[in-house]
This record gives C-alpha cells, sequence and structure tokens, in this order.
C-alpha cells in the first residue's frame, strides 16, 4: 500500500523530457515527416511531375526534424515562462523571440532541401516567396502550439499523478493512525476483562488461571506483532480471535457458543488488521451479554465473486425497527479503516438476520498473501 516520495517541482520539472529521449523525439517527428513525404510524392504524380519517393523524403524531412533539437527547448521555455496565467511582457517577449528563431531555422532549411533535392530547377518567383514564406508562418505557428500544447499537458499529467500519490499515502498513514488507535482501545478493554477473569479463577481453579493468563499474552502478543502493517491474512485474524474468545468463553461459562464456518481458500485473503475483534466484541456485548440465556455467536468467511466477506452473527436480541443508532467507537473505526484502503471496494453492513439476532457483514478486495500490492 505505501508510495514512494518525490518532490512535486522536481516531478513536474522532470516529467517533460523522461520520457522524450532523442530517439523518441525522432520518431514522434518521423510520423509528420514521412505523411508530408507520401503527400508530395502523391501531388507531384498527380500533376504530371513525377518524382521518386526518396526525393520526396529528402525534400520534406529536414524541414520536419528541425523541430527535434527545438523540442526541448520548448518545454524548457513552457515550465520556465508559463503562459497558463496571465503573461507579462517578458514572456511574450521570450516566445515571440523563440517564435522567430523557429520560423527563420524551419524556413531556411525546409527551402534549401527543395532546391538541393528537386529534380528541376526552382525559379523563385514573388508568388512563390510569399507562398512560402505565410505557409512556414503558419506551419511554425501551430507546430510551436502543438509542442508546448504537449508540455502542458505532460506537466499537467504528473501533477493529478503526484496529488492522488500523495491523497493515497495520507489516506494510508490515516489508515495506520486509526489502527494504532484501534490497538491502543483494544490493549486495555481486554486486559480489564482478561484480568478480572483471572482474578476471579484465581481463588478457585490456579490452572485456568494460568491457561487464561496464557491465552491473554498470545492475544497481546500477536496485537504488537501486527505492528504498522494495515492488512494480514485472514488465518492470523482467525488465530487471534480463538485466543481472544477462549477468554470470553471462560467469562461466559456455558452461556456462549461459538460456532465457525470458514471456508478453506478465504484462509489467505488478505483483510484489515484487527479486523474482526471489534466485530466479535460487538456481539458480545451487543447480544449475547443481553441474554439471560445467552447465545451463539457465529463467525463465517467465504469468497463473493471478487470479495472476501466475513460475517459475525449473534442471536441476541434485534435492532428496535431494524435498525442500528449511534455506531460505537470500534465499528465506525472499522468502516472508515475499509473505506480508505478500498475505497467502495470495502463496505461494513449491520443488520437483522433471518434467523433472528443481529449479524454484521464486512466486504474486502479478494487478493491473497502472494498477490503483489
Amino acid at each position: 500500500m505505501g508510495r514512494t516520495v518525490t518532490p512535486a517541482s522536481g516531478a513536474a520539472s522532470d516529467t517533460g523530457m523522461s520520457g522524450l529521449r532523442w530517439r523518441t523525439l525522432i520518431a514522434i517527428w518521423s510520423l509528420p515527416a514521412f505523411v508530408a513525404s507520401y503527400s508530395s510524392y502523391v501531388a507531384a504524380g498527380a500533376q504530371g511531375h513525377p518524382i521518386a519517393f526518396w526525393r520526396a523524403l529528402a525534400m520534406q524531412c529536414p524541414g520536419w526534424y528541425v523541430w527535434v533539437p527545438l523540442t526541448p527547448v520548448v518545454f524548457a521555455l513552457a515550465r520556465r515562462f508559463p503562459v497558463e496565467r496571465r503573461p507579462d511582457l517578458r514572456t511574450i517577449g521570450v516566445h515571440v523571440a523563440f517564435l522567430i528563431l523557429a520560423l527563420v531555422l524551419y524556413t531556411t532549411v525546409y527551402v534549401w532541401a527543395n532546391i538541393e533535392f528537386r529534380p528541376s530547377p526552382l525559379e523563385l518567383t514573388p508568388a512563390l516567396v510569399k507562398s512560402v514564406l505565410v505557409g512556414s508562418i503558419v506551419m511554425t505557428l501551430v507546430l510551436y502550439a502543438a509542442t508546448h500544447t504537449t508540455c502542458l499537458a505532460l506537466e499537467y499529467a504528473t501533477r493529478d499523478r503526484e496529488r492522488e500519490r500523495r491523497t493515497l499515502e495520507l489516506e494510508a498513514q490515516l489508515a495506520r493512525a486509526e489502527l494504532h488507535s484501534l490497538r491502543a482501545q483494544l490493549h486495555p478493554h481486554v486486559l480489564f476483562n482478561a484480568l478480572h477473569t483471572i482474578a476471579l479463577l484465581a481463588r478457585r481453579d490456579s490452572n485456568e488461571a494460568i491457561r487464561v493468563t496464557v491465552l491473554l499474552g498470545n492475544v497481546l502478543r500477536s496485537v504488537l506483532d501486527s505492528g504498522g502493517t494495515d492488512e494480514r491474512p485472514l488465518r492470523e485474524e482467525i488465530s487471534l480471535i480463538q485466543q481472544y474468545l477462549a477468554i470470553e468463553l471462560v467469562r461466559f461459562a456455558d452461556r456462549l457458543q461459538v460456532v465457525w464456518e470458514i471456508e478453506d481458500e478465504t484462509q489467505d485473503a488478505m483483510v484489515p488488521t484487527l479486523l474482526l475483534q471489534p466485530l466479535v466484541e460487538n456481539a458480545l456485548r451487543h447480544g449475547i451479554a443481553r441474554s439471560v440465556n445467552g447465545g451463539t455467536v457465529v463467525v463465517s468467511a467465504r469468497r463473493s465473486e471478487e470479495s472476501v466477506c466475513i460475517t459475525v452473527w449473534n442471536d441476541g436480541p434485534s435492532l428496535p425497527g431494524g435498525r442500528i443508532g449511534r455506531r460505537g467507537v470500534g465499528l465506525q473505526n472499522t468502516e472508515e479503516r475499509l473505506h480508505r484502503l478500498y475505497g467502495d471496494a470495502g463496505s461494513l453492513a449491520i443488520a437483522n438476520d433471518p434467523r433472528g439476532g443481529v449479524s454484521v457483514r464486512v466486504c474486502a478486495p479478494w487478493r491473497t498473501a502472494d498477490v503483489p500490492t
């Protein structure tokens, strides 16, 4: 999920020529050069003065290839003297001066190539000179504008990618901060309940108290070992919750039953770290603990097309009116983490279950540990 950081200004300034090496520039300008050469070849034949195709190439290509060395200069001027806002006189003067230089170079090379490689002598009449000059001015303006616009498009694309990268990085940092917050909430709550259970057991069953102490240590170690990772395989989440529930089974005694319905292929699915704990805790606190006779918690996981969906259902009291009131910190935190990690591809839904009680269903994009991010 991580992204590397590069300075925005450097990225924007380097992108213009990062992919436009000399070979690329030659290839880019070769396309209109060959099109113009073919047009001249066909036009000469249609006018009754056919020429060899190599002559058409020799007459047209030099003028177009003038823009190969000019393109990096246009890119540099576009970055150094931008005209996207209201330009000042200096900016206008720089671009006009370069346009004149480009016009002189293009016209000189174009006229030389046409005189040098034309099969018959060219008679320079005033009408021809005017036509060549007007055509050169128009062509220079069009090519300069196209090159300048291409530079601006690359700059904008780079800035958009940089903004997107920074947004994703900030969202990942926020998701990790929320994970740290969830971990901080988990520690005292689990500790309080477990230590209370251990204190009660110590008076009547020291062996059971030792077992619960070991389970508590395993739970805390699993939480700490998760480090700053945003995701981990579902099997690790299940291992944590099994030990967490083992402690809760001692506290609830025979008032709690736990059923696991985990499809084998979902064991390696990547899910947000500490995803199950708030879901199971919510089922115990608002479902089983409120029922005099206790009840059952069912944890299921299955693949649904391109998502892994995990459901925690308890057969305790249903939601009044089928709607949940204000969500607790754990569920709200989980929903926000899903959104920040997966966008619209992550979801959390709470509803009354047809079997009775309440179910919480979480879905995340399907991805296993061996698939790179």
